[in-house]
This record gives structure tokens, C-alpha cells and sequence, in this order.
């Protein structure tokens, strides 16, 4: 009897498959439980060598014993025609395809049922997500309006991704930034393949735990598929599990789970990317397929921080935006050469100021510092090449270098939203309003659910006497961000302008709620301009005002107060005082409806001409 003809008669080979088929499934039920029940990391990787090692002795012991209705007995101790051997072979036989059903309906299951791939249900404002958000855009046939109107055309024609943001499935909940993180740079791998859009980060992450069906996130993003996963960080070692769904069909076009050292980081991200494109049947041009494995450091230590400091910066909160710097200036230490590290710091120092979080002295010179060291590493930076172009329109008043800065950033990425947005408050800046429209539905077609964009679109509408519109877009940015201090702020303006005194006072009380900071100045002055034969309101309101320490000087401050009670000298010196102490909403001084009265004035004239926005 040959040797493969025994095996079979001591089923040998029939153990070896039951044994192999059970192995996975037991693999299968300890990746599920080991995040319930928050195992170590070592627990799936000891049972998967415990399994591998067990199925030596497993064979060996079907080979030398025999299950008989005695109990087991040593093969050489039963005589052959006596075995049963043949009957045990139909038994296992039986569980090996029982077992086999339940693998094929686990694959079955995971291919065609769809995951939100969330742990925490959370509830993204309804009105925002059933309005039919209004078409604010009416242009001429200038060649930039053209040429805008044609790539939102475009945009149309190509294939969509949504990056949902990545579940933090590590012990620590501190790590939930290197999840974000992980979920943001695939986002930004992928929104630099020109075949494929990708909304921006601030609409994805709208939908950061959230229980939502995928089809209704697809739709609500406007996209066709779904990236999702999970991460799991312990130590040096990192698991990705990605996956890629067509919201329409609900059906997985691609799965796959990476278990890598935390150096290899660089390489899963590629990969994912790839296996995307792979998916969707994308044709790369040379240039995609260079930005694919393009990374701007190697240095994993200085991607940690980097991953940490935008986690913060994301936050945009004074406190948030000052700490984010910590780690970033750490990244850039370990990396001197991490370019985007140097993109992302020279972005927080440029918003500091507008957040009250610092003074225009100290951090727009260290925003110029790193702008300038991001673009001497990689002129090609369309992020650092918007800040920089940021810079000179707010602070540096050159507007020539400012424009061409915007265009060369938007040329190098048509899809980053905020070079959109900035880019939008400079042309709203020159009067060039229809322009800034279209730039605005660009910000919005790359990142539909921002609320600062929005927010934008609103004081754009305003400006361009279209200010019904614009309360619909307020009224918008504050369903998606009820802190949305700013909207909040401009509706307290239109409603005290058009005389709603009874909604002004209802909208103070909701900024006071949202701010902290106290209604009494706003409501004294709504009293004022709802009674103006008394002068005894105003008298208070101006007292109150000129008390006010929690207010600064400036265009959106003080001056715009005294300029509501008509007086324009007091407007003047607040603007004098801020401009020279540095007031980070200075340039926006000639678009604002509330300073009209102001034009012929020589010492409005001067803050323009020291800004260089004279006609």
C-alpha cells in the first residue's frame, strides 16, 4: 500500500483540511473580538503561531490513533477490518463542508453587505442635508469666469472618492489622531490624481462617527465610492483595515487588511492608493503616478508630529491652533527638509492672529519664515504657495504678488478648497465680486459641507447687494457648525440694518451663548437704533463700548460699533489705533457696506492708501 494511499486510510489529509478550515475560521472570530474586547495586539499574532504550530502534533495524532467505539486506540492495535475508519472519514467529511459553508458565507457577507465602518452614531444637521443649497452665481463672459465654469463641468465627468475618516481602533483614545491623520493623507494622496475627485477633509470628517447609511453619505458628498477602515496603533506596529464601496450598488469593489511596522506607514498608504485606482480602472499619467509614492519625509518620528499637529490645527480653536505649533515645530526638527510639515506650520502661525490667539508681530513674521522655508524645499507647494499669497494680501498689502501666488497655487491644485476660499475674499476684497462667486462654487463643489465656506459665500452674497441670499448661507454654515460665531455675528448686523431689532436681540443672545462673552453692548446698541429720539440709549451704548475690554479695536470691532451709532470719528480713531497696533481684518476695510460714509474721508483715504487699495 503506498504511502499516499495510507494517509488517506488514517484520514490523515481529511484532518489536515478540517483542521485548515477551522484555523481561518478561528482566525476570523479573534480579529472580531480582539478590539470588543480590546485585547493586546499580541493576542491574534500568538494564537495564529499556537494554530500554526498545533497542526504538526494534530496530524501526527491521526496518524497514530484511530477513534473506535472502544475510545481511541494506536493504530497498530486494531485489526483493519475491524476499523471504522471509513465512517469517521464521512463524519469529517461532514464538518469539513459545514465549516466550508459557513467560510463562503462569511465571504459573502463581508463582499456584499455594506459597513458605515462607525462606532458612535452621531447626527449631521438634516436641514442642511435636505436643502437644496441656491445657485448664487451669475457672471459675465469674462475669460476667468469661463474658464472657472468649465471646470466645474469637468469636475462632473470624473470619477469620485469620499475619504471617510479612519476609526481609531487603538487602546489609547489619545491616538485618535494618528487615525485621523492616516484618513487626511490618503485623502490628500488621492486628491492629487487628476482623473479622480475627492472632497476636502472638512466635509469627509462632517461624518466622523456617524451611523448613516453609506448611500446617504455618497449622496450627501457627492461622490460615486467610499473609502472607509479602521486603525489600529500599538507601539511600533500598526493595523490598517481599507476598504472601497460603490455607494449606488452598495458593493465592495475592494477590501484589505495591512499588519506592518510603523515604518512601513509610507508604503500602506501607496499601496491603498493604488489598489483604489486599480479598482476604479483609473489610467495614471506619468505625473500621478509620481505624486502616488511622493512623500515629503521618510522619517516617521517627524510624520507622528505632523499627524499630531494637523490634528490640532483641525480643531480651530485658539488654544488648539497655538498648541498644534508644538509638534509641528518638532516634525520640522526632526526633518528639516519636511516640506509639508513646514506648509502646515506656516498655516497655523498665519491664522493665530485672526483667532485672537497671538499678535500680528510675532506670528506673521514666523508664518513668512516657514512659507518661505516650505516653498525653498518644494516650489511646487500649492499649499504653501496659497499661504504665501495669503500673507501678502492680509499683511504684506501686495496684491500684484498675491494674485499670481493664488493662480499658481490653484493651476498646481484645482481641488484645494481653501486656495478656492482665500483666493474668493481677495477678488470680494477688489470688488471683483461675480469672480469671487465662482471661485466660491469651486471651494464648495471640493468641499461641500464647510461651513467657513459658507460663511464666505454669505458676506459675498452681502457685498454683492444680494443680502437675502446671503442669510440663507449663514443660516446654513450655522445648522452644519452652531458655534459658527461669525455667521451668527453677520446676522445680528443684517437684522439690526434692516431693522428686525426683535431678531437682532434674539440672535445676540445666541452669540453671547456661543461666544460667552457678554450681549450687553450689542443689545444697548440695538436700543439705540431702534429709538433714536433718545439720547440717553446711545450715550449708554457708546459708555459701554468704550468700556468693553473684551473687545479689540478694528474693522470687525469696536469701529464697526461707533460707524452702527453714526459715529464716524470715534470709527476712525478705533481703526487708526488697530491698524497701528495690527488688526488682522484690516484689509478688509473698503468692502464693507457699513464704511461707506467714510469714503471721502482723508483719514479713511490714508488707511486705504498704507494698505495700497486705492482705486
Amino acid at each position: 500500500m503506498s504511502f499516499f494511499n495510507e494517509l488517506k486510510r488514517r484520514n490523515v489529509i481529511r484532518v489536515g483540511v478540517a483542521y485548515l478550515v477551522a484555523f481561518w475560521l478561528l482566525l476570523q472570530v479573534v480579529d472580531v473580538l480582539t478590539p470588543i474586547l480590546k485585547l493586546p495586539d499580541w493576542v491574534p499574532s500568538l494564537i495564529f503561531l499556537g494554530l500554526l504550530v498545533g497542526i504538526v502534533p494534530v496530524l501526527l495524532f491521526s496518524w497514530a490513533y484511530e477513534i473506535t467505539p472502544e475510545g481511541l486506540k494506536r493504530d497498530s492495535e486494531i485489526d483493519h477490518s475491524q476499523s471504522i475508519a471509513s465512517t469517521t472519514a464521512k463524519k469529517l467529511n461532514t464538518v469539513t463542508i459545514l465549516l466550508l459553508l459557513i467560510v463562503v458565507s462569511i465571504v459573502l457577507l463581508d463582499r456584499f453587505i455594506p459597513k458605515t465602518g462607525a462606532d458612535k452614531p452621531t447626527q449631521v444637521v438634516e436641514s442642511v442635508q435636505n436643502s437644496v443649497i441656491p445657485e448664487p452665481v451669475r457672471i459675465e463672459a469674462e475669460t476667468q469666469q469661463v474658464s472657472a465654469q468649465e471646470s466645474l463641468a469637468a469636475d462632473d465627468e470624473r470619477q469620485s472618492v469620499g475619504v471617510l475618516p479612519f476609526v481609531n481602533m487603538s487602546d489609547d483614545p489619545d491616538n485618535e489622531y494618528f487615525s485621523d491623520g492616516i484618513s487626511e493623507e490618503l485623502l490628500n494622496v488621492l486628491v492629487r490624481i487628476e482623473s479622480l475627485r475627492v472632497p476636502s477633509r472638512t466635509s469627509s470628517f462632517t461624518f466622523k462617527g456617524s451611523d448613516k447609511k453609506l448611500a446617504d453619505i455618497g449622496r450627501e458628498l457627492g461622490v460615486d465610492n467610499i473609502l472607509e477602515g479602521s486603525v489600529r496603533k500599538s507601539n511600533d506596529r500598526i493595523r490598517v483595515t481599507a476598504q472601497l464601496i460603490d455607494v449606488k450598488t452598495d458593493s465592495h469593489l475592494w477590501s484589505e487588511t495591512y499588519t506592518r511596522e510603523l515604518d512601513d506607514v509610507f508604503a500602506v498608504q501607496d499601496e491603498i492608493a493604488n489598489a483604489i485606482v486599480e479598482a476604479l480602472k483609473l489610467t495614471l499619467s506619468t505625473g500621478d503616478k509620481k505624486q502616488i509614492g511622493n512623500h515629503s519625509t521618510t522619517n516617521v518620528d517627524a510624520y507622528n508630529q505632523y499627524l499630531l499637529g494637523r490634528h490640532l490645527w483641525n480643531k480651530r480653536t485658539a488654544q488648539d491652533l497655538l498648541a498644534s505649533t508644538i509638534p509641528l515645530l518638532k516634525a520640522v526638527e526632526l526633518d528639516a527638509e519636511y516640506g509639508q510639515a513646514w506648509a502646515a506650520l506656516a498655516d497655523a502661525y498665519v491664522l493665530i492672529p485672526e483667532y485672537m490667539a497671538g499678535p500680528i508681530d510675532e506670528f506673521i513674521p514666523l508664518a513668512r519664515e516657514a512659507t518661505a522655508k516650505a516653498l525653498s524645499i518644494n516650489p511646487q507647494s500649492a499649499r504653501a504657495l496659497t499661504t504665501s499669497a495669503y500673507i501678502k494680501f492680509m499683511y504684506d498689502y501686495d496684491h500684484s504678488g498675491a494674485r499670481e501666488d493664488f493662480k499658481k497655487a490653484l493651476k498646481l491644485d484645482t481641488d484645494y478648497a481653501t486656495a478656492h476660499q482665500w483666493y474668493a475674499e481677495f477678488l470680494g476684497v477688489h470688488g471683483e465680486l461675480d469672480a469671487a462667486l465662482v471661485e466660491l462654487e469651486l471651494a464648495r463643489r471640493a468641499d461641500p459641507l464647510s461651513p467657513i465656506i459658507l460663511h464666505v459665500m454669505g458676506w459675498i452674497l452681502s457685498d454683492s447687494d444680494r443680502a437675502d441670499e446671503s442669510i440663507k448661507y449663514y443660516q446654513l454654515a450655522l445648522e452644519l457648525n452652531p458655534l459658527m460665531a461669525n455667521s451668527m455675528g453677520n446676522l445680528v448686523s443684517y437684522y439690526l440694518k434692516t431693522g428686525s431689532f426683535d431678531l437682532a436681540r434674539q440672535y445676540s443672545h445666541e452669540l453671547e451663548a456661543i461666544t460667552g462673552d457678554s450681549s450687553r453692548v450689542t443689545l444697548a446698541i440695538i436700543d439705540a437704533r431702534e429709538n433714536p429720539e433718545q439720547a440717553a440709549l446711545k450715550e449708554k451704548a457708546l459708555e459701554l463700548i468704550a468700556a468693553n475690554t473684551n473687545e479689540f479695536d478694528g474693522v470687525t470691532g469696536k469701529a464697526s460699533h461707533f460707524m452702527l451709532l453714526g459715529e464716524s470719528e470715534l470709527a476712525l480713531d478705533s481703526l487708526e489705533k488697530a491698524f497701528a497696533e495690527g488688526d488682522p481684518y484690516a484689509v478688509h476695510l473698503r468692502r464693507f457696506e457699513l464704511y461707506k460714509p467714510l469714503h471721502n474721508n482723508p483719514r479713511y483715504q490714508a488707511l486705504l492708501s498704507k494698505m495700497n487699495l486705492l482705486p
